[in-house]
């Protein structure tokens, strides 16, 4: 009977272990699904991919665990554990030579990415193991060569690497004493002898112990100790004691602190009186400085700056420039000192084409950096044109105007007015226009375009306009301009009248001279006359023009170029966004307030218990009543409707609202872009300042899974249609179309699923689909932070140009000769900071965004 209990009971056992370990299985395999939707939804999350990898090590999935490896590997760099890991089970099941091949290539690979002793180790170690002739010697002590110069210098642990090269050389002395060729063992002992020469001559830790274990085996030996090795060993141990004090600042657990530790080790070592100036070490110590930070862009762009003038070798700079890029892929500062080095270091126009698309598939913060990468790219093609038959030269001066054409649409779609507020890529393309083509029509059509977009208040435009039909025109179009120039009312209409006046000296004849002096002396009389009615319009000459031109411009949907399908053009993520909006009903009631006071220029005249039940309302169609506005809120709750009119009576599309209660006011915010008589209402707090006054429109920064950005829609597609499109995907709670300011589609919408799993099957089977014969580009949706109107100039940004469209381009067009791949689909974002947090992205924030615990 015990007999038969104990085999129950251990029947019972094993069954209960299989359920533990069923159950166990279960689970993995639960998570595995949850983390690979996870890198589906967005395949920048890198914590995600990590976390599948440990869980494929315990599921013992080794095809799969080789499958996540390879997908992180190719959107990051590795750290030396991932890759050790790596390595280690690679080693653990190899049988084959092809195998071990492979461990090799894998190796070769790791070692790239960034400096580690262990990897080298491992490397050296199973290189060793692998070696089976006399022939693998060489090979060894090559591959140890290249260990030493990559780590050699490296101050805590680079005696290991000496080490085992030492132990390995020992080895073969032990062999060659079995046999009689005393040349063979007197060689091995130099060797060796040599080898603990250069070892003492390098600040090393733990150096004393070395030099006894050398004195040991000279002795063993029978060889004398040389003083020339005495004395670098010497030398080498003063050293170590003057950079003792770096190397402790170095194990700081603060990034920031060691940072700083790092670039004030590496100005002591460049410093020639100091640390000798000697650029293997200044290299092993960026190097190091890099595997422990790698998220720093400052550290990366010094390196390739030291490197580009001391070292001076084509592939060691590229390979640097890729790996900043790789680590810092949001810096277009490393990405422009990559195009420039790829283009003096001689690569072909496809590559340097390859690196720009890939920085285009990056995220940037800011317009600026977008900017500063086009313009890079643009200035490159430029230089194309150098040294070219006429038929070559005209081809690439449309690839020009097709990348200028490019920059400046998806600056103006994705940012609107900040986007580019000076018009540095039009002003450039004017240059390039007069200088490189002298296609003056075209100039003068762009210039017109800038100036009537809101900069001809400024006086430095025309000038700069002015100066280029000197260079590159005829008299008659400067004497045209100067006239328009002095007719509008600009800052300083005294520069040029005078500019005009020493012109005609130079140029003209006495009644070209009169006519310009008379021209002068009656603006001069008008502006003087406005002045001295009114002196505080000094300073406001043509505001009334500037917001006319910037309503005008607001109002215009952007000019079409191209087909917007990718062929031939880079195709670039979007940033621009906007919110959804809300409204909730609520009974309406009547009651009478006070009317609002405006004072005589039409401006809200703050009045205590008021300003915070207020509301400034504005872009309202001309013809829209306060009857309307009233109604477009009544759901908020009861309010009296002020529009701002001229002093003919009619309305100036801005006005204010006045509600019963203060609480109201957080209700009627989320009314902003609301329509009203088919055109964006906007919404913001009622402040006298419109430079503090905030948008109403408050949108989060950071990744939302499950809402998708939607580009390239038809114009005509309405909010129906688009649900109509998704809808099959799963439950939507919300689609809104953007709009400009008069209502008319920007063919982008937004579309929000009830969960995360049907935005990216709807990601999945829409991107790229072609929708009356415009291709959709689909992601999901990551709106950048809006900049803090303190940081935007004082001008008046430029909007929409109609330079963009074929009109302007007078001859025909071509397309760009390339189509970037990588490119085709937009990469999904990591989830942005806090949009309250305004100070930049420090290096530990996108260390926490984007390579989590690496």
């Amino acid at each position: 009977m015990d007999v038969d209990s104990d085999s129950s009971s251990s029947s019972s056992s094993d069954s209960n272990d299989e359920e533990l370990e069923k159950y166990k299985q279960d689970e993995i395999k639960k998570k595995i699904n949850v983390l690979e939707n996870k890198i589906l939804i967005n395949p920048s999350d890198y914590d995600a991919h990590v976390e599948l990898i440990e869980v494929l090590r315990c599921a013992d999935d080794l095809d799969q665990l080789r499958v996540a490896r390879k997908r992180l590997n190719d959107k990051y760099p590795l750290s030396a554990n991932l890759w050790l890991d790596w390595i280690k089970d690679e080693i653990a099941i190899v049988t084959t030579d092809e195998e071990k091949d492979n461990i090799i290539k894998l190796c070769e690979k790791a070692v790239k990415d960034y400096l580690s002793i262990d990897l080298w180790l491992e490397y050296v170690q199973f290189s060793i193991g692998c070696m089976s002739d006399t022939t693998g010697t060489d090979i060894i002590r090559e591959l140890m060569e290249r260990a030493l110069t990559a780590g050699g210098l490296h101050v805590p642990n680079g005696n290991v690497l000496f080490e085992v090269y030492n132990e390995f050389e020992k080895l073969i002395l032990m062999s060659l004493k079995q046999g009689t060729d005393e040349k063979a063992i007197n060689d091995q002992k130099r060797r060796i002898n040599n080898l603990y020469r250069r070892q003492l001559s390098v600040p090393l830790f733990d150096m004393e112990n070395t030099y006894a274990e050398y004195q040991q085996w000279l002795t063993a030996e029978n060889l004398e100790k040389e003083k020339s090795t005495v004395d670098a060993y010497n030398k080498a141990l003063s050293k170590l004691q003057q950079i003792q004090v770096f190397e402790d600042r170095l194990l700081s657990k603060d990034s920031k602190d060691r940072l700083d530790s790092y670039e004030e080790y590496i100005r002591w070592e460049k410093n020639p009186k100091e640390g000798g100036n000697k650029p293997s070490r200044i290299i092993c110590l960026y190097e190091r400085a890099i595997a422990d930070i790698p998220l720093t862009q400052t550290l990366w762009a010094d390196y390739i700056d030291y490197i580009v003038v001391t070292i001076k070798e084509a592939d060691f700079i590229l390979a640097t420039c890729k790996r900043s890029v790789d680590n810092c892929t949001w810096s277009s500062d490393l990405w422009t000192t990559y195009l420039n080095q790829a283009e003096a270091n001689n690569q072909s126009h496809e590559e340097i084409t390859a690196i720009m698309e890939k920085a285009l598939s990056s995220w940037f913060s800011s317009p600026a950096e977008y900017r500063s990468l086009y313009l890079s790219y643009i200035f490159y093609l430029r230089r194309r044109l150098n040294n070219t038959d006429a038929e070559t030269k005209l081809k690439r001066i449309e690839d020009i105007r097709s990348m200028l054409e490019q920059g400046q649409k998806f600056l103006l779609e994705s940012y609107g007015y900040s986007g580019d507020p000076n018009c540095e890529l039009l002003l450039w393309w004017t240059d390039f226009e007069a200088i490189i083509t002298g296609d003056m029509e075209r100039v003068r059509n762009m210039w017109n375009e800038i100036l009537n977009a809101g900069l001809n208040q400024y006086s430095s435009y025309w000038m700069k306009y002015i100066n280029i039909e000197i260079q590159f025109g005829d008299q008659k179009h400067v004497r045209k301009i100067f006239a328009r120039a002095l007719m509008t009312n600009t800052d300083l209409p005294e520069t040029i009248g005078t500019e005009w006046i020493r012109y005609e000296t130079l140029y003209g004849d006495l009644d070209t001279l009169l006519n310009c002096k008379e021209k002068y002396k009656t603006k001069m009389k008008k502006v003087q006359e406005t002045h001295e009615k009114d002196p505080k319009t000094e300073n406001k000459i043509g505001t009334k023009e500037k917001e006319a031109k910037k309503r005008k411009w607001d109002e215009k949907e952007p000019t079409k170029t191209h087909n917007e399908k990718s062929n031939g053009n880079f195709k670039v993520p979007y940033a621009k966004n906007d919110n959804k909006q809300e409204s909730e009903s609520t009974p309406v009631k009547k009651f009478k307030t006070t009317e609002i006071n405006l004072d005589k220029g039409g401006r809200h005249m703050e009045v205590e218990g008021k300003e915070n039940r207020s509301v400034f309302v504005s872009n309202l169609d001309f013809a829209v009543t306060e009857l309307e506005v009233k109604d477009a809120l009544s759901s908020v709750g009861p309010c009296e409707v002020l529009l701002v009119r001229d002093f003919k009576g009619r309305s100036k599309g801005f006005g204010y609202v006045l509600f019963e209660k203060p609480e109201m006011v957080a209700e009627a915010l989320k009314k902003d872009r609301e329509s009203v008589n088919n055109r964006p209402m906007f919404v913001s707090k009622c402040q006298p300042d419109k430079q503090s006054r905030s948008s109403g429109l408050q949108f989060p920064t950071k990744l939302e899974k499950n809402k998708l950005f939607v580009k390239g829609l038809p114009f005509t597609c309405t909010k129906t249609d688009i649900e109509n499109i998704f809808k099959p995907y799963g439950a939507l709670k919300d689609v809104r179309v953007v709009t400009f300011r008069n209502g008319h589609s920007k063919g982008l919408a937004y579309v929000d699923f009830e969960d995360e799993v049907s935005a990216a099957q709807a990601l999945l089977k829409t991107d790229n689909t072609v929708i009356k014969d415009r291709t959709i580009s689909v992601a999901l949706s990551q709106p950048p932070e809006r900049r803090d109107p303190s940081e935007i100039k004082s001008y008046p940004p430029v909007a929409k140009f109609k330079s963009q469209a074929p009109p302007l381009l007078l001859g025909p067009r071509t397309k760009l000769s390339f189509t970037p791949s990588v490119l085709q689909k937009k990469p999904a974002q990591s989830a942005s900071t806090s949009a309250d947090d305004k100070t930049p992205l420090n290096n530990d924030d996108f260390r926490k965004m984007l390579l989590g615990s690496k």
